[in-house]
Order: structure tokens, then C-alpha cells, then sequence
């Protein structure tokens, strides 16, 4: 199983690799979820030694990107303008957000693109999203990671790739058991990927989080590689799985079939 931050890769022999960036990158991204830290409390999520992470604190605090009150840390906004450069130039999230925001007008119910992380296929990234309430107990906004074998965009990207990437995806990932209904076994996961694969959507019942149901299906590039995953989460007070796959399905195909025409 994977440990740490998936961004404190090491490249030992490798000469171009800068190793204090890699650990900086990964101190930042501990934050993810967490309004602050102390140096041993990040220290424990990236798992580097502590004397590390406090001279990455030092630094960024330095430049301007965290706070210190006391012992505790705190991202400060300067990081903003970095994620608004991402969002006006990469041609997925500008083509997307438009797309998203149409498909919670007419279905009403939050809708979301994800990719895999880089170098981190455990994970997705959301890289826009349209919501219409908060349906889940963590806040999902661009740049939140979810695990990819329990959700329901991580499924159809987890499926697009090579049966090896796979086995690596699914050795990496923490399978925890979320609910009652989570597929946590490998194997029985391996199943439902070649599922997905054959019908082209993935339909997710309350196994990220009790009362949540979602749908995805891939987001293909002009040569036909699948980029993206593009969702509908809805709670099941309010839709049922048949109207995941009858009503909300054709809706997401079309949207994914117009979303690749521009990419």
C-alpha cells in the first residue's frame, strides 16, 4: 500500500530531479481538507523526518504562501492566483466548466469532471464542478481528491487503463471499507472495472458515503483516449439507480460527446 503524499516522489539517480521542490509540493498538498497544520502533524502525512518539513514551513511561509500563528500553519491566498492560471489555460477545465453548469440546469443535481492524478492512479482530481447542494460531508471544490475505486468517476478512468495499471492502481490505494456497500477486494473490483469497460458508464450506490449515489462516463480526446470522467451525484432521497442509468445516463453521453469535440 501507498504512504504519504502521492507528491513526495523520489527519483534517486536522477539529476534533473529537485528533490526540496518534491518535498515542499507534498508539504502543501497536506493540507488538502485541513484549515491548518503543525510541523509534526504534517510531518506524519507526508512522511518525511520533521526537521524537513519545518524548513519547508519556513520557506514557504518566506514566500508569502503560508502563515504562521504560533505553532500552527495556514495556506494564505496567495495560492489562489496559481489555481485561477490553471483553470483559464488548461483546455479541459475551460471547456468543461460550461458543460457542467448546462447539466445542473437541466437535471438539477451536481455535476463534476475528474481526472486520475498524475503519478497517483488511487486518486481523482476534480477539475470543475457544478453543484446544486452539498450532498457529501466533505466540501468538493476544484482541486478535491477522492479515491478512484469507490467513486464513480474513479471507476471509469480506473477502467480506461491497461490490466497492469490496474493491479498497481488497486496495490497502491487504501481499499477501506466506506460503507456496508463498498466493493473493497481487489478482485471483486477487477469485475466491476471490466464491467465498466464493456458498458461504457459506471454507476456508484453508496459506497463513497452512505446516502450518495453518482454516474460517470469518460470524457474521450479527438483520437479517442478517455482524458476525463464526467459525473452526476444525486442522494438517493431524491433518485433512484434506474434513474441514474435512464435519465441521467443519456444526458452524460450527450454532454461527454460534445465536451470531446473540443478537446
Amino acid at each position: 500500500m501507498g504512504c504519504g503524499i502521492s507528491g513526495s516522489v523520489s527519483e534517486a539517480g536522477d539529476p534533473r530531479f529537485m528533490t526540496s521542490l518534491s518535498r515542499g509540493l507534498a508539504v502543501l498538498q497536506a493540507f488538502e481538507g485541513r484549515p491548518s497544520l503543525t510541523v509534526s502533524e504534517a510531518a506524519g502525512i507526508v512522511g518525511l523526518h520533521r526537521s524537513s518539513v519545518g524548513r519547508c514551513l519556513y520557506t514557504l511561509e518566506k514566500l508569502g504562501y503560508v502563515s504562521a500563528t504560533g505553532s500552527t500553519y495556514q495556506l494564505k491566498a496567495t495560492l489562489l492566483p496559481l489555481i485561477r492560471a490553471y483553470t483559464s489555460s488548461d483546455p479541459l477545465a475551460k471547456a468543461a466548466q460550461p458543460v457542467v453548469g448546462a447539466i445542473r440546469e437541466r437535471i438539477g443535481e451536481s455535476s463534476s469532471v475528474a481526472v486520475l492524478e498524475p503519478n497517483a492512479s488511487e486518486s481523482v482530481i476534480y477539475v470543475c464542478r457544478a453543484e446544486t447542494s452539498n450532498i457529501v460531508s466533505m466540501p468538493l471544490l476544484v482541486g478535491s481528491r477522492l479515491p478512484s475505486y469507490c467513486t464513480s468517476m474513479g471507476r471509469v478512468l480506473l477502467a480506461a487503463l491497461p490490466d497492469e495499471k490496474i493491479d498497481v492502481a488497486l496495490d497502491e490505494a487504501d481499499l477501506l471499507q466506506r460503507t456496508p456497500s463498498t466493493i473493497s477486494a481487489p478482485e471483486r473490483l477487477k469485475v466491476e472495472l471490466n464491467r465498466v469497460r464493456e458498458e461504457g458508464f459506471a454507476i456508484v450506490d453508496q459506497e463513497l458515503e452512505l446516502g450518495l449515489r453518482s454516474i460517470a462516463v469518460p470524457v474521450r480526446s479527438s483520437q479517442g483516449r478517455v482524458v476525463a470522467a464526467l459525473n452526476i451525484g444525486a442522494p438517493v432521497s431524491r433518485h433512484s439507480v434506474e434513474w441514474l442509468r435512464e435519465v441521467a445516463r443519456p444526458e452524460l453521453q450527450a454532454a461527454a460527446a460534445h465536451l470531446s469535440q473540443m478537446l
